[in-house]
């Protein structure tokens, strides 16, 4: 029976820093940056940050017990 290859488990949270912090220095971004700063769009830019930033946030956790409902 031929033997097959162990599959490497990622953790896939130690993935996402490295990814984020790559990203933070990436030429994408300074070219992002770049195109803001030229144009004169920091307003809109930072309206469109805003935005995917809270659509990406999770929900907050409620804390505490329900309310009770008087019937």
């Amino acid at each position: 029976m031929p033997r097959t290859a162990k599959v490497k488990e990622t953790n896939t949270k130690t993935e996402a820093g490295k990814n984020f912090k790559s990203f933070r220095t990436s030429d994408e971004l300074e070219a992002f940056y770049r195109f803001v700063h030229e144009n004169d769009l920091r307003r809109e830019a930072k309206m469109a940050l805003e935005y995917l930033v809270d659509k990406i946030k999770p929900a907050p956790k409620k804390r505490g017990r329900a309310k009770k409902v008087l019937q």
